[in-house]
Formats: C-alpha cells, sequence, structure tokens
C-alpha cells in the first residue's frame, strides 16, 4: 500500500534552503520510507506536536503526520536539528495550514 503525502506550504521554502544533495536525501527517504510504512519509519514527538513524529536524515530533521484513515502523511516541516529550530518551526506551523481532509 502506498501513502499519499502532502506537504505545508513552507516546506518547498525548507527544502530550497539546504543543499540540493540534501535535499534529494530527503525526498527520496521521503519516497522510500514514508510512501510505504510512515509509522515504521521515525519516532514519536512530545509536547505540542505530539500527534507528530520526526524521521532523521542525516543531519536533517522532517516533522510529519501521519493520517491512518486516510493512509496520508503530512509533512510539516524539514530542516536542521541545531539548537531545535526544526522543531520550532515546526510548532508555529501547527494548525498554519491543515491538509485536506
Amino acid at each position: 500500500m502506498n501513502w499519499t503525502i502532502r506537504y505545508h506550504q513552507d516546506v518547498e521554502d525548507d527544502l530550497e534552503s539546504i543543499t540540493a544533495s540534501a535535499a534529494r536525501r530527503i525526498l527520496r527517504a521521503i519516497d522510500t520510507k514514508l510512501t510505504k510504512a510512515p509509522l515504521q519509519y521515525g519516532a514519536p514527538l512530545s509536547g505540542n506536536l505530539s500527534t507528530f513524529r520526526k524521521l532523521r536524515i542525516g543531519d536533517y530533521r522532517l516533522v510529519y503526520q501521519v493520517f491512518n484513515a486516510e493512509v496520508t502523511v503530512y509533512v510539516l516541516a524539514v530542516g536542521p536539528r541545531r539548537n531545535k529550530e526544526i522543531y520550532n518551526a515546526a510548532s508555529k506551523r501547527v494548525g498554519q495550514d491543515p491538509p485536506d481532509k
């Protein structure tokens, strides 16, 4: 079963702000892991991001949410972990641009 991937409107900017090779690696991880078994990969987050999961891709993190009933993965943010900036960016985006349900 393949999962549908939806992206927050700012994820494109996230990917453009990192190197092209890192962006390709992240997109490849989405294609090979999240479209196949998003709950098998990544780890749950806590606090205000407790309904989200994180996937580590080298020095980068991808924050996503899984909607089982819809077979959909919602990618909220992509970026470096340093100083937890990826989680701060993700927190600011929660509720901004909900995926189509």
